[in-house]
């Protein structure tokens, strides 16, 4: 005769086992429900999956450069220094990543935008000149905020950013070879803002995703997507 503690384990035992095989009916059932395993197995993983994104343009490949931003009067009231993050955040990330890069001292960049106040109307030729580099990245922020249109409690950062790539050695160094629209958000995973934030930690999360989105314009890599 089994004793009560015996009985009393075999019983969770049992109950345990029960569990398992309710899970495995159900797996079964949802592989005959969807006609095979594939989508169960990734189902049951959960999570992004990773993408291979192939780049739009491969010129800066091996090449000095130099990045360079502009932004429109608003945005220069409602955000002054957003030019001068934009262009050391892309400058680092496109170092980091594109294949034996040249990346000009940001720092000097803004000095040269600083030391002529009207940069901005000179031929991009002439610019290219006067950084002294083969390629010039020039950023246009069309757009740039952090909250919400017309709710100031609301945080969602939001950057719409036309990219465009001046080379030196054009037949007319004056006409952009590349050119692209490019639009990010942060934080990525949400669609109607968050609460419990500051402007700085949404500026900085906003750049970084900016500079990511530029970057990945001038080499192979891969994103993460939603299922």
């Amino acid at each position: 005769m089994m004793s009560k503690q015996a009985t009393w384990g075999s019983c969770r035992l049992l109950r345990s086992n029960a569990t398992r095989i309710a899970a495995v009916l159900a797996a079964a059932m949802l592989i005959a429900a969807t006609g095979g395993c594939g989508w169960l197995a990734y189902g049951l993983a959960g999570g992004k999956r990773k993408v291979n994104v192939k780049a739009q343009y491969l010129g800066l490949n091996n090449h000095s450069i130099a990045v360079l931003t502009l932004a429109d009067e608003y945005v220069l009231f409602e955000y002054p220094k957003a030019p001068s993050l934009v262009t050391v955040a892309v400058s680092s990330r496109i170092a980091a990543d594109v294949p034996g890069v040249t990346v000009m001292d940001p720092r000097q960049v803004v000095a040269y935008q600083n030391q002529n106040p009207y940069w901005a109307t000179l031929p991009d030729g002439e610019l290219i000149r006067a950084l002294g580099v083969d390629r010039l990245v020039r950023i246009d922020l069309a757009q740039y905020r952090t909250h919400e249109p017309g709710n100031s409690h609301v945080w969602q950062g939001m950057a719409t950013a036309n990219v465009s790539v001046i080379e030196a050695d054009a037949p007319n160094p004056n006409n952009p070879v590349f050119r692209t629209t490019v639009e990010s958000r942060f934080p990525e995973d949400t669609k109607i803002g968050v609460l419990n934030t500051n402007d700085q930690t949404i500026q900085l999360g906003l750049v970084k995703a900016l500079a990511e989105a530029v970057s990945g314009l001038f080499h192979d890599h891969q994103i993460e997507v939603e299922p």
